[in-house]
């Protein structure tokens, strides 16, 4: 399989990683323990919960068709805390 055929079966995971810098999470997110969340800078694009029985791939093409929601519509699906998580605030490194 070459690369652009890889790329091409999650074009919104390879946009939000490449084009925009982000990145994707997957596993344990308190008390979630199958998460998949996808996040750039400060804005929370998509925060799944894998269902029962979901395959790692159908979790990250669900991943993928939330990412393209939120670029394309301004959808953000939240499924995590009943829709609550939020990302913390950027940390300031204080000078020593």
């Amino acid at each position: 399989m070459s690369s652009t055929e890889r790329d091409s079966h999650w074009p919104h995971i390879t946009e939000l990683l490449v084009r925009s810098g982000g990145q994707i999470m997957l596993g344990y997110v308190a008390p979630i323990e199958g998460a998949a969340v996808a996040t750039a800078e400060q804005t929370l694009f998509a925060a799944l919960v894998r269902r029962e029985g979901e395959s790692v791939n159908a979790l990250l093409q669900r991943l993928d068709e939330a990412i393209g929601a939120a670029f394309h519509q301004g959808v953000l699906t939240n499924e995590i805390k009943g829709g609550n998580l939020r990302l913390a605030p950027a940390r300031t490194r204080k000078k020593r």
